[in-house]
């Protein structure tokens, strides 16, 4: 990754800051997301909303972080598969638009966007399956209602042609390539942390038992699911402290250790419901 490529914009702003009632308080874009006396978990999941914003936006975002004991702030680009690269100072954000001519929120845009992996328009990258005349077009209409930007329609759609698939040839890389493409359609959709949390897990373990390639998809999968579950953590505890098992144990198989013991670490406090 070149930094200088990265656009100026989106820029977020990540805040640590002191509260009386919690002992702090993190926010993003100065919307409180969380709270707790411990630093460290606040930290972690500022980072885990920015990998999601950037596996939203197919590409790495930057990010401002302040803290209250640090007078200088942490100026970063964070990957969509976690990475997190510092950088001495971002670029000068461009003037807005006249309002006639201004663009979509950068949410937005990254939706409008289909992600190099999966897109249609790359067909030396899809597995000959989905290149044929039985199921090119069911593939292009996935991306056309993804371009619409309906995206129940495109997720709804993913699962049908993923379902011909795996019914006439089992797990073929078409079939595990349009499981993927729907995990992120689902993500996108931002609505539903619980499912998508269970179906990135499930996509990660069925892209490793494949041996499915490019093998950086599994492992951004992977850490997806590892990010929405900060997600979920916060808007239901118990909910998440249910899957923390099947993700830590999806973690371990794939490697990611050091994830793997953020959720268990995470869980300590709330037991998982019988």
């Amino acid at each position: 990754m070149q930094k200088s490529t990265v656009p100026a914009t989106p820029l977020y702003a990540l805040m640590i800051r002191s509260d009386e009632e919690h002992g702090l308080a993190l926010t993003l874009d100065g919307e409180e997301i969380a709270t707790g006396p411990d630093i460290d978990a606040l930290r972690a999941g500022g980072l885990a909303e920015m990998r999601v914003r950037a596996a939203l936006a197919g590409r790495p975002v930057r990010a401002r972080a302040v803290e209250p004991a640090s007078p200088t702030p942490w100026n970063m680009i964070v990957c969509p598969d976690g990475t997190v690269v510092d950088v001495a100072e971002h670029p000068a954000v461009p003037a807005p638009a006249p309002e006639e001519n201004r663009l979509q929120p950068a949410e937005a845009q990254a939706i409008a966007a289909a992600p190099p992996t999966h897109t249609p328009t790359a067909p030396a990258a899809l597995p000959p399956l989905l290149e044929s005349d039985a199921y090119r077009g069911m593939w292009a209409s996935v991306w056309a209602a993804h371009t619409d930007g309906d995206l129940p329609t495109a997720v709804a759609l993913a699962y049908k042609l993923e379902t011909a698939l795996s019914g006439w040839f089992g797990e073929d890389a078409a079939t595990i390539t349009v499981l993927t493409a729907r995990a992120w359609l689902t993500l996108c959709q931002r609505t539903d942390w619980h499912g998508t949390t269970e179906l990135l897990i499930t996509t990660a373990l069925r892209c490793q038992a494949t041996r499915y390639r490019p093998e950086a998809d599994t492992i951004r999968t992977a850490r997806n699911a590892h990010a929405c579950w900060h997600l979920l953590r916060r808007e239901d505890p118990q909910a998440a402290a249910d899957l923390a098992g099947r993700l830590a144990d999806m973690l371990a198989i794939l490697g990611e250790d050091d994830r793997r013991r953020d959720v268990l670490a995470r869980i300590e406090a709330v037991p998982a419901s019988g």
